[in-house]
């Protein structure tokens, strides 16, 4: 489970729930995801750097002397500003099966502005949405079986373009998911933030809102559905 208002994921075991385990991710981890292998993918919504521990801390103070509305208003506000590949950007935390952090992570890149959600595809790559400037990016990260990678690929490498797969209609995303024909549904979320929060002119009231979903045809490797367990590639 991720936390939005922490530095870490929690595990709970299924067989005694009461001996919760948690590992540190980074500055508000968002979705997360297991791949084939059991290693969790978890985008960071400030990433991991001083500027997002300062943003998960003002977070915090608003959340607790306001509520979580504008401990939220906060987080997506200043998301809305970040750009990706530099310090003022999210990032994406892969940990072991067993808690420790994956050779090279965090992974940063200039396709993770403000990473938000996380789905695997059938050959065990990461594509990953962002809640970021008005038109966000998704972005394809190299799996942990490098082999179905592009050759001289490692793992957290950025297979999408430098600013990742962009245009489309993407708008500020939420979720996103592959389905067995390879399909990649981004869900915009948000559309025009300045009208999302306070009180907006008028003439941008209606402009909260995202603009439904935009469906990328046949970018990712299928996968069998209902995902229960590990992702399973659709043969």
């Amino acid at each position: 489970m991720a936390n939005a208002f922490a530095e870490h994921v929690t595990r709970f075991p299924t067989a005694d729930p009461s001996k919760a385990e948690t590992f540190y991710a980074g500055a508000s981890p968002a979705g997360l995801n297991i791949d084939s292998q059991g290693n969790v993918w978890i985008p960071t919504r400030f990433g991991n750097g001083l500027d997002g521990k300062s943003h998960l801390a003002d977070m915090d103070v608003r959340a607790k002397f306001g509520g979580v509305v504008p401990g939220m208003d906060y987080m997506t506000t200043t998301m809305s500003t970040q750009q990706g590949g530099t310090d003022h950007s999210g990032s994406v935390t892969l940990l072991r099966p067993d808690g420790t952090q994956y050779p090279g992570s965090p992974f940063t890149g200039g396709g993770l502005p403000g990473p938000w959600a996380v789905v695997l595809d059938g050959n065990d790559n990461a594509w990953i949405s962002n809640f970021a400037m008005p038109n966000s990016p998704i972005v394809e990260l190299c799996g942990v079986r490098t082999e179905t990678c592009p050759p001289s690929m490692n793992t957290g490498d950025q297979i999408s373009p430098p600013g990742g797969y962009v245009g489309g209609g993407l708008q500020m995303q939420t979720d996103i998911a592959v389905d067995p024909a390879g399909d990649v549904w981004a869900m915009n979320n948000w559309q025009d933030i300045g009208s999302c929060i306070g009180k907006p002119s008028e003439a941008l009231s209606t402009r909260c809102g995202g603009q439904g979903v935009t469906i990328f045809y046949g970018m990712a490797k299928p996968v069998r559905t209902p995902q229960i367990g590990p992702t399973k590639p659709y043969e």
